[in-house]
């Protein structure tokens, strides 16, 4: 692989992860203010696609120009992104977050195999299964070690990590099937996500709750400048991610969303009070390392030259 791509692709990973991260917690902080999850998430969406739309169109960036056929493929991708989400919040429900987010590791074994079957992508060796393994292994050791396994519903656990497995293979599929620029599919995705969660913020009843908590004075200045800095935001990882998925494995991304769900865990226990044992903490470690070898297996598992 070229020094110079590497260090490109070695960035967009790094820059994902760190929107990823903050991303999170400037949603914690608007979600205090403004419990209208679905809200929110239209908001993000959708001034992301208005404000791509106009930048387009002004020649400013290069946003490609609206087909029916395109947006059939993001409508899909949107589907899987409101399975993923879904699922997630029954999961939640349905066990501690610790135990959630073993069954999010133990998908990267399904992506891997999805990624291989259907993306023609090499087929791990020794090396990339073994840095898989410390992954899982410094999950599960870490529940083990803290909280343990709290399980009441395993199906919606189980539901849950096949929709976190089949989400980047679904991405990495729609990529595959356009030659849209990496902020036209930023357009494209937001637009469609859009569309698909304007009928569930109905079902859920986010505008009545969003009327009583204008009722309530809680819509103000500063819980509109968080809301509207999360939709930079939510544009930013959407770019970003796309980028990353066009030049990484559906399987890598996976392994990233992993790394990153665990660098959270960290933070928690830096930021609170409820810190983990130091076996815990080893673990913790152990699953990141594993992240970070799989990269390094990953560079050095290159195809060799044609002749």
């Amino acid at each position: 692989v070229d020094p110079v791509s590497t260090a490109y692709v070695l960035f967009l990973v790094v820059s994902h992860m760190t929107v990823s991260s903050t991303m999170l917690i400037l949603n914690k902080a608007v979600l205090v203010l403004l419990p209208v999850a679905t809200t929110v998430l239209l908001a993000q969406v959708g001034s992301s696609a208005v404000i791509l739309w106009v930048l387009g169109k002004a020649k400013i960036l290069t946003v490609d120009g609206f087909e029916l056929k395109t947006a059939r493929a993001f409508f899909w991708n949107a589907i899987g992104f409101m399975i993923l989400l879904y699922t997630n919040a029954k999961a939640l429900g349905s066990a501690n977050v610790e135990t959630v987010i073993v069954f999010r590791t133990l998908s990267i074994f399904a992506t891997a195999y999805a990624d291989f079957r259907l993306l023609d992508a090499r087929a791990p060796n020794l090396a990339t299964i073994g840095t898989l393994c410390l992954v899982v292994l410094g999950a599960v050791g870490y529940v083990l070690c803290d909280k343990g396994f709290e399980v009441r519903s395993m199906g919606w656990v189980f539901a849950y990590g096949v929709a976190n497995a089949a989400y980047p293979i679904v991405t990495k599929l729609v990529i595959r099937s356009n030659s849209l620029t990496a902020w036209g599919r930023t357009y494209y995705n937001n637009l469609m996500t859009f569309i698909v969660f304007v009928p569930v913020a109905l079902v859920v009843g986010d505008v009545g709750r969003l009327e009583t908590l204008h009722a309530e004075g809680a819509v103000n200045a500063s819980a509109l400048c968080m809301l509207v800095l999360s939709c930079v935001w939510g544009t930013a990882i959407s770019f970003l991610g796309f980028l990353v998925l066009e030049n990484v494995s559906a399987t890598t991304f996976n392994v990233m969303g992993n790394a990153n769900k665990i660098l959270t865990l960290v933070l928690n226990h830096v930021l609170w009070d409820n810190h983990a044992s130091v076996q815990a903490n080893l673990f913790l470690l152990l699953s990141l390392v594993g992240a970070g070898l799989y990269g390094e297996a990953k560079r050095r598992d290159v195809p060799p030259p044609t002749p």
